[in-house]
């Protein structure tokens, strides 16, 4: 039986690049406002280009607030993916509830690791697939041993 802490223990850390970058983009063109410009021809003013850069701002901070909860949650209710000879229980978050799932090793019908977003996806014989996070393992090391697990 082989075991892997599936919870964050520095979500904000983590996350430190979206809510700064979140935060310019929201406060930088309300202080300075700007277009966009080719040459001499205006392609945008000031105000559309600031609506544009408020809603990218709101939507990298909302999404690094939704990383940081799962975190929470993940880590208030003590997530461990438990590998158990064939048997893969790991938790999930629904609604901000943390339940456990499991499936079989022998139902994989394929694995696939996103480099660029740092998610292994499992896919299942039956269709369902199911993600897991690289910023919720201990790091990318422990990552790729339970892919190794996986893989057998």
């Amino acid at each position: 039986m082989k075991t892997f802490n599936y919870a964050s223990t520095s979500a904000i850390k983590e996350n430190i690049t979206y809510l700064i970058l979140g935060v310019a983009l929201i406060a930088f063109p309300l202080v300075h406002p700007f277009g966009i410009r080719i040459g001499a021809k205006p392609i945008l003013g000031p105000l559309p280009t600031t609506i544009l850069l408020i809603i990218a701002g709101l939507y990298m901070l909302y999404t690094a607030y939704r990383k940081i909860r799962n975190a929470r949650a993940l880590s208030a209710k003590g997530g461990v993916i438990t590998v158990d000879n064939d048997q893969v229980s790991y938790p999930v978050i629904r609604k901000g509830n943390v339940e456990m799932e499991s499936f079989a090793i022998s139902e994989i019908s394929s694995l696939n690791y996103a480099e660029d977003d740092g998610i292994l996806t499992v896919t299942l014989n039956n269709g369902k697939s199911t993600k897991f996070d690289v910023d919720f393992f201990d790091g990318l090391d422990q990552l790729k041993e339970f892919a190794a697990l996986l893989q057998k």
